[in-house]
């Protein structure tokens, strides 16, 4: 009996932790306090609540051909350039990511991140060319394919930027962010990052 009144009296709690972060401005601290509960329980509660509906949205929204959100702008350079020349570029351009291309045909790709890796392995940036150094083979999608299919591309290929090619030409890219402010209309706060997580890290346990 008294186990049931406690799983009775964490229902009543959950349930109003659910109100209180749909219908209310209040912060986790003022929701734990209303609800007599922990920080840490009640933010367990919301961050179980922002997974529910992420995963919601990203279903609701999977069979959207990936080409209406993708960015039609993509930085590119020639895998003769150095990466020095890439990191210059990156900068200038703003971008966190640039298609290195042969002959104008996709080759591969480098990241910001790719570049702190050099910095902190002390890569020669004037000496390096971008055909030693550029992440490949490339992994890109079609313009065709949708939303669900290219989160899939992502996560099983644990990447964040994925070119978006036709016919053998670079027409546009997508990143994990625009998939993340795109299934999150309602721009709840909280809702656009646990899209982000359930993007690249919700399936990968399937890949274990």
């Amino acid at each position: 009996m008294v186990e049931k009144d406690n799983q009775s009296e964490l229902e009543r709690k959950k349930n109003l932790i659910d109100t209180l972060y749909h219908h209310s401005d209040l912060s986790v601290e003022s929701i734990s306090y209303q609800a007599d509960m922990s920080i840490k329980q009640v933010q367990s509660i919301v961050d179980k609540i922002r997974k529910k509906e992420a995963l919601e949205v990203l279903v609701e929204h999977s069979k959207t051909p990936i080409e209406k959100i993708m960015t039609k702008i993509v930085v590119s350079l020639e895998s003769g350039k150095t990466l020095y020349d890439a990191s210059v570029l990156m900068a200038k351009k703003k971008v966190g990511c640039l298609v290195v291309t042969t002959k104008s045909k996709p080759f591969g790709i480098v990241t910001k991140g790719d570049i702190v890796k050099a910095v902190s392995e002390g890569i020669s940036f004037k000496g390096t060319k971008l055909e030693e150094f550029a992440s490949r083979p490339l992994v890109y999608a079609s313009s065709s394919q949708t939303i669900e299919e290219v989160a899939d591309l992502m996560i099983k290929n644990k990447i964040r930027k994925l070119p978006v090619i036709q016919q053998g030409k670079i027409v546009g890219i997508v990143t994990v962010t625009d998939l993340a402010l795109f299934l999150s209309p309602t721009r709840r706060p909280g809702l656009t990052e646990s899209i982000f997580h359930v993007i690249t890290r919700e399936n990968s346990k399937k890949n274990k």
